[in-house]
């Protein structure tokens, strides 16, 4: 079984990037669902986000066979929001963003290959900074 835990950091990330956790009046600084989707991607590696993919994927397989315990892992970290809050059901919400990533990923030429290549040059560059 899928432990989803990149399906729930993601899902953190949304209520934060939302503000779910304050009261409507108290939101000020709300992000796009694009905005989260970047910054998700951009802090994450490939095997992250491939992983996150897959947690998608067997979310709305799970939810489209009724199996309702893909909600109930969600439920456990306070990541249900109420359908009005983006238009739409979990579901629809997280193929959205799964065609989001999808996306940014061709869009960004990532790889995991290009993923080792950009720590090694920050390592390098920090190296470098604390060399006396």
């Amino acid at each position: 079984m899928r432990g989803y835990m990149q399906l729930i950091d993601f899902m953190q990330d949304l209520s934060d990037g939302v503000q779910e956790y304050l009261p409507e009046s108290q939101r000020t600084a709300i992000l796009t669902l694009d905005e989260i989707v970047d910054s998700w991607v951009e802090t994450k590696s490939c095997i992250a986000i491939r992983s996150l993919q897959k947690d998608i994927v067997s979310f709305v397989k799970k939810d489209a066979a009724g199996d309702g315990s893909v909600y109930e892992i969600l439920s456990w970290y306070d990541l249900l929001f109420i359908p009005e809050r983006f238009g739409c059901e979990e579901p629809e919400l997280l193929l959205i963003v799964l065609a989001m990533i999808k996306k940014r990923v061709s869009e960004q030429n990532r790889s995991v290959a290009g993923d080792i290549w950009r720590w090694v040059k920050r390592e390098a560059l920090t190296s470098w900074k604390r060399a006396p």
